[in-house]
């Protein structure tokens, strides 16, 4: 099935089954390049698990063992070259599914991870100034937050400052999620219309303006709907993982099976990435219609008037 882009502003479900047929039709093509995240994912979680425990070892003392793997300077190097990966196929993503979205089919894998790779300076700065914006707006936060755990701790804790500083955190919260969801679109922007990382968030709030409810509704029901999957397959296949780990059952035992059925969850990745990137792509899709038919209805307008 070939997929066939809209060519005016969806319904809340019309956008949601285009974002299901971008995926179906650019699966094929998708999930080689989440394998590459999801395998980067698992190395790094077996690399940090310890060996099954020795016999008669406490459950603190394999505990302590774990933890002083995650501290390592090679699990940490190992973190930020996962990540990097990550961002990558995240580009290659939405390149590959760009492409599919304007009929080009012959857009390869190596293509698309070439694109990921090209642009991963611009997501570095794109993703740095929204980790600063979203900074500033958390910061007030985090320090009325250590100003009512000091007076706690101080036994002073008056109601009218518990209740505005309740108040200031909750108003802040909303803050975040609203401005979130303005710049959520950049790096579709990137990909499509290749610019910078500090225009993509500029052009996505842009984008979004007017529309904000409508994509926060269709950004909720897409995110349920990806947790269920993520939780359904991930979920099996780490029981399944975790059943075959080990044949002990001591505390320690049970624990190492625990985290070999966290790192074969990560499988789930080959469904749920694509899935995120299809979404991104169908709303910003759907926004580009709905601020390009504005535009040239008032442009249709100034020319009747003249």
């Amino acid at each position: 099935m070939k997929y066939v882009a809209p060519s005016e502003p969806q319904p809340i479900g019309g956008v949601l089954d285009d974002w299901l047929r971008l995926f179906r039709c650019s699966f094929r093509r998708c999930w080689p390049l989440a394998l590459i995240a999801a395998g980067a994912g698992m190395a790094l979680q077996l690399i940090a698990i310890p060996r099954p425990p020795r016999p008669g070892l406490s459950l603190l003392q394999y505990l302590q063992q774990t933890a002083s793997m995650v501290h390592t300077p090679q699990i940490i190097v190992g973190d930020v070259i996962f990540w990097l990966i990550v961002l990558v196929v995240y580009g290659a993503l939405l390149a590959q599914q760009a492409a599919v979205a304007r009929g080009d089919e012959s857009l390869s894998i190596g293509d698309s991870l070439s694109a990921g790779l090209r642009r991963l300076p611009r997501m570095l700065l794109g993703g740095l100034l929204l980790a600063l914006i979203l900074g500033v707006i958390i910061l007030p936060a985090a320090i009325s937050a250590g100003l009512l755990i000091g007076l706690h701790q101080a036994g002073r804790e008056p109601v009218p400052l518990l209740l505005g500083a309740a108040a200031g955190m909750l108003a802040l919260a909303l803050l975040l999620l609203y401005v979130w969801v303005r710049l959520e679109f950049w790096l579709p922007v990137m990909f499509v219309e290749n610019c910078g990382g500090a225009a993509c968030l500029g052009r996505s709030w842009r984008l979004v303006k007017g529309h904000w409810w409508r994509v926060t509704a269709i950004t909720f029901v897409a995110g349920i709907i990806m947790w269920i999957l993520n939780l359904a397959i991930g979920g099996t296949l780490g029981l399944i993982g975790g059943f075959f780990a080990s044949h002990g059952f001591s505390p320690g035992d049970i624990l190492y099976r625990i985290r070999i059925g966290a790192a074969l969850a990560l499988l789930a990745r080959l469904v749920t990435m694509p899935l995120l990137a299809a979404m991104w792509l169908a709303i910003y899709h759907d926004l580009r219609l709905r601020l390009e038919g504005l535009d040239l209805t008032a442009r249709a307008e100034a020319l009747g008037g003249r």
